[in-house]
């Protein structure tokens, strides 16, 4: 048998042949393998272990080691008996171009992002609107921002998710930001995913912000990625006034104020004030300047209805985003019904007034309040009546002066109305009755009350009080007669056979100055009166008269709302409340200033020497006053001496020393 050498790369053929007895031969021999294979003798046959980039049953076949493409990072690889070579580019190296000296030479973000190397790597920052590790998917932005509600200190805002499916998947949350117009204020809050609105807060009150809303994305280096934004521009509301107040009502106008502060409003640039009655389509309204606190609205219907509110603005035009306060609670304002007509005093007499008047000439009258004034006390009387057009007002005193006023009354909802009064002055006879007479002739008293005479007239005699003949006088027709002083000196009777004295004076003029404290004297035909200085009062200004202030209290009412929820809407009920207030009230407080007591124009000593009277301890001086002077221990005031300006004074003993009298010598 022998070995036949196969060609290289096939496997050797063995064939039987007749067998001979022969020496066996080593196949190595011949040194078959090639590229520095080793061989192995095999009975008849070899085999060659191939070195590393070589293979064939000899060795013979080089292998192409750069066929794998072992060089990364466009490297180029070059082949070398079996092994390669790995020539790199720039910004790499390593046996394979694995490694790279600068991992952003090859833009690995694009122009989507920007590179950033590190540690051999890379990250990318991506631009708005993309995302992913190398920027290359699309962030898509939310839709439809829109702002919900608006309130002074907040804004509730609201938007839809992205439209695309995918784009939704890649969201995490929402960033919104909100920068007031002037920049100090910048805020960012983050809203999970799942929800699509978000409340403000903490925002200054009628100021514009420009809010913007991003689609976020969370990376684990903490760098978010964002789309663009959706943004609007919206204003807070500013506060409402405060103080508001109804101040005035008449039948044709409502007054209204209210009160801005400097800090708080800081921000309100106008202010509006509605009207409306309750079945108009719209308000009436007007605005104002924010330095404007007061408004007066003319021309309305008496006896109405009308409801006032008022609002303060924020912004000057369309341009600034303006926004209205809400609205200050409203007033439910009645308008006063007219006040009656050409109100007279038909009869007056010492004790009552009659009056009468025309009814208003338009609107619903209830009733009438009638109401008594004097200085010291108010009085009032509602009749309810409204087709009343007189009334008699009874119960006054005589000689009092009276402001009496008629007021109209209509009924509302809320209680009555009333309307502006129409007042009257009047002042009451001096006495009862209606024919006042007075009796003056010569020197005698005034009659002021006029009775019926009685069935049977006594019999009245006169006496002078100058030995003058007693004449018989005719039956009087008065059954009273009134001293200059106001003083009953007589009264008749029914009796039989009764007589009186009567004395006869000079006539009263202003030579004997009878007005004391300052008054002036006034000549009258029969008598004289006294015009007294301020502070003083009485026939001779004889009285003191000072207003004492004392504690005293007042009812005052007002109208006060209270908000109350129903169904979800906030609506006002209005209760009249009632006060009482403590207040300073006047009284009129009069003295005599006789009462005090006065030093004697002349001593006990004078006295005594020029009446001519011897006087002891036990006696005193007393002098005759003038008619009218109050007599004062011990003697008249300085105005009222009987020998003021004379030689001597008229003066007289008291009755302890006898019925004496010095008179002055004529």
């Amino acid at each position: 048998l022998h070995g036949v050498k196969a060609a290289a790369g096939s496997v050797p053929k063995r064939e039987c042949v007749p067998c001979r007895l022969s020496t066996e031969i080593n196949e190595c021999r011949s040194d078959p393998c090639k590229n520095g294979g080793t061989c192995k003798d095999l009975p008849g046959s070899f085999t060659c272990d191939c070195p590393e980039g070589f293979v064939g049953s000899q060795c013979e076949t080089e292998v192409n080691a750069c066929e794998s493409g072992p060089c990364q990072n466009g490297g180029d690889c070059e082949s070398f008996g079996g092994s390669y070579l790995c020539v790199c580019p720039e910004g790499f190296f390593g046996y394979h171009c694995e490694t790279a000296s600068d991992p952003c030479f090859s833009s690995p973000c694009g122009s989507r992002g920007y590179c950033l190397a590190s540690d051999g790597s890379h990250s990318c920052t991506c631009k708005v609107s993309y995302t992913g590790k190398n920027c290359e998917k699309e962030l898509l932005p939310p839709t439809s921002l829109k702002v919900e509600r608006v309130e002074d200190t907040g804004v509730l805002i609201s938007w839809h998710p992205p439209e695309d499916a995918v784009a939704r998947q890649l969201i995490d949350g929402y960033a919104v930001t909100y920068v007031s117009f002037d920049g100090s204020y910048r805020r960012t809050d983050f809203v999970d995913r799942s929800r699509s609105a978000h409340q403000l807060r903490a925002l200054a009150s009628g100021r514009a912000y420009n809010i913007s809303v991003f689609s976020v994305k969370r990376n684990v280096n903490n760098k978010n990625d964002i789309s663009r934004p959706v943004v609007l521009t919206t204003r807070t509301r500013p506060r409402p006034v405060e103080g508001f107040e109804i101040t005035n009502v008449t039948a044709s106008t409502i007054t209204v104020q209210w009160a801005l502060h400097r800090l708080k409003h800081s921000t309100v640039s106008r202010v509006r004030v509605s009207i409306r009655q309750p079945g108009d389509l719209e308000d009436r309204t007007v605005e104002l300047n924010s330095s404007v606190a007061k408004y007066t609205f003319l021309d309305l219907q008496p006896g109405e209805r009308y409801i006032v509110h008022v609002t303060t603005l924020s912004g000057l035009g369309t341009e600034d985003h303006p926004s209205e306060s809400l609205a200050s609670a409203p007033f439910h304002v009645w308008t006063r019904p007219l006040p009656p007509r050409n109100l007279t005093a038909s009869r007056v007499s010492a004790t009552s007034v009659y009056m009468t008047w025309e009814q208003p000439p338009a609107g619903a009258v209830e009733g009438y309040i009638i109401n008594v004034t004097t200085a010291q006390s108010v009085k009032s009387r509602y009749v309810p009546n409204g087709k009343l057009v007189s009334y008699t007002v009874r119960d006054l005193l005589p000689a009092q002066r009276y402001r009496l006023s008629v007021t109209a009354v209509q009924n509302t909802e809320q209680g009555q109305v009333h309307s502006e009064p129409i007042h009257l002055y009047v002042t009451t006879l001096q006495r009862d009755g209606t024919a006042e007479r007075r009796w003056s002739q010569g020197g005698h008293p005034r009659v002021l009350r006029n009775r019926l005479p009685p069935a049977f007239l006594p019999e009245l005699r006169l006496l002078a009080d100058h030995d003058t003949a007693e004449e018989p006088s005719p039956a009087p027709r008065f059954t009273e007669l009134v001293d200059g002083r106001g003083r009953i000196s007589a009264r008749f009777g029914t009796s039989l056979s009764k007589s009186i004295t009567v004395k006869t004076r000079s006539r009263q003029n202003c030579s004997t100055t009878p007005c004391k404290n300052g008054g002036t004297c006034v000549r009258g035909a029969e008598s004289y009166h006294c015009d007294c200085r301020p502070g003083f009062k009485g026939r001779h200004c004889e009285l003191a008269c000072k207003k004492v202030p004392h504690s005293c209290t007042r009812l005052y009412s007002e109208t006060k709302s209270f908000p109350v929820w129903e169904g979800g809407i906030c609506h006002y009920l209005y209760k009249r409340v009632y006060k009482v207030h403590q207040d300073i009230c006047y009284k009129e407080s009069c003295e005599s200033t006789g009462s005090k007591k006065t030093t004697s124009r002349y001593s006990q000593q004078q006295c005594s020497e020029r009446a001519g009277l011897p006087l002891t301890r036990s006696q005193a001086c007393r002098s005759t006053c003038l008619p009218g002077a109050i007599l004062h221990a011990p003697g008249c005031s300085a105005e009222g001496w009987a020998g003021r300006g004379l030689p001597a004074p008229r003066a007289e003993l008291p009755p302890a020393a006898g019925a004496l009298r010095a008179h002055r010598g004529t």
